[in-house]
């Protein structure tokens, strides 16, 4: 029989393009279904802890349901797999019925880029007037949250052998501090918060706290997982990224401008994260880290994988990000299958034994690190 790789899932957050990670999941319940992958935690933030909250939702069902235990597996994956396809299909009807003006735009576009419409050029001007309207996720979240997700938190209160570990990250506003949710801590309020983006929504409070979008101080939080990875003996972290790392034009409208910026904020935070665990990594590979307390787990190398479409999500522009239209949500669905099918055989061929992300090469552009060493030689 196949070996059981164990792995955890970071899932990033970027509005309705976040259908993308459906359709990857969709893809990777199957290897799940099949006893391939143990998932053992989900991070998220924005639409990313939406799917996430989706995907842990099903398998807490699944494993209440009856049947024999050799098929426990199948059913909790399977049912994970109908509850984050229920998600989507809520957000698209309330999309509909809403009156969303993005919907009936990219429905009739060609290459599902809707950034030249009419709609757009009606955003840009709402959003250097006022506050921008609430056309994407955001408003859709209480509709999904009491139709597709109504025992939040209840259902994750209670473990399930099996259910993986759910991380939602939010922003704190007073302390500029991330501020992490955990399973049964996972509430309606933190699904708002998470996707809270200010320029489209009032802040979140939850208690005497007051929260945005979790994707500025994690984008999606990567370092939760890895006291996860160590307790469960896993070393593999597969991050989902939606946010393009390159756009060849720069913004020109102040909307675009807007998620332009929130881009570069939400990557520059999972690139510092993914440079923490690789200087760990090497650390670790050199010999220099010291085994912990007899108590303590020891450290061990987290390998780092990722899936990703950043040509094609970025050809999509940024307004369709606001606009949940069917067609358009099962367009996204079928490019995250496709990519995982693409790019899953190399991961899987590198579980457990090393990195499938050249993560060195992502941090020394993004982050200069070669600039820095090349000062230090002169």
């Amino acid at each position: 029989m196949a070996r059981t790789h164990k792995i955890a899932l970071a899932l990033q957050g970027g509005g309705v393009h976040g259908a993308f990670t459906w359709g990857v999941l969709d893809a990777l319940l199957d290897e799940a279904a099949a006893g391939a992958v143990d998932i053992v935690g989900v991070s998220g933030s924005s639409s990313g802890a939406l799917t996430a909250t989706a995907l842990v939702y099903g398998f807490h069902e699944g494993a209440a349901l009856p049947g024999p235990a050799t098929a426990r597996t199948r059913r909790m994956a399977e049912a994970a797999r109908g509850k984050i396809r229920e998600l989507w299909e809520t957000v698209a009807r309330t999309a509909f019925w809403g009156g969303n003006p993005f919907v009936a735009a990219v429905g009739m576009s060609t290459g599902w880029n809707i950034d030249e419409t009419a709609a757009a050029r009606w955003a840009d001007v709402a959003t250097a007037s006022a506050q921008q309207s609430e056309t994407g996720l955001g408003a859709t979240l209480t509709t999904v949250l009491r139709e597709v997700l109504p025992q939040i938190p209840a259902i994750f209160a209670l473990p399930q052998t099996g259910a993986p570990m759910l991380v939602v990250a939010a922003t704190d506003i007073a302390d500029c501090r991330r501020q992490l949710f955990i399973d049964g801590a996972v509430s309606p309020d933190v699904i708002r918060a998470t996707n809270c983006l200010p320029t489209s929504f009032h802040s979140v409070a939850i208690g005497e706290r007051h929260y945005w979008d979790g994707g500025y101080m994690g984008s999606p939080p990567l370092t939760p997982l890895i006291e996860c990875l160590r307790e469960t003996e896993a070393h593999d972290l597969v991050v989902v990224t939606i946010n393009p790392l390159h756009r060849d034009q720069p913004p020109v409208g102040p909307r675009q401008m807007l998620d332009r910026l929130n881009e570069v904020t939400f990557n520059a935070s999972l690139v510092h994260e993914v440079n923490a665990i690789e200087t760990i990594n090497r650390l670790i590979d050199a010999g220099m880290v010291k085994d912990p307390p007899a108590r303590e787990r020891p450290y061990h190398r987290i390998n780092l994988h990722r899936i990703h479409a950043d040509e094609d999500m970025a050809r999509l522009g940024i307004y369709s990000k606001d606009a949940p239209a069917w067609d358009f949500l099962v367009h996204l669905r079928d490019l995250g299958r496709q990519t995982f099918k693409s790019s899953w055989p190399a991961i899987q061929s590198a579980l457990g034994k090393r990195s499938s992300w050249d993560t060195t090469a992502l941090c020394d552009s993004i982050l200069a690190r070669k600039a820095i060493a090349t000062r230090e030689r002169a």
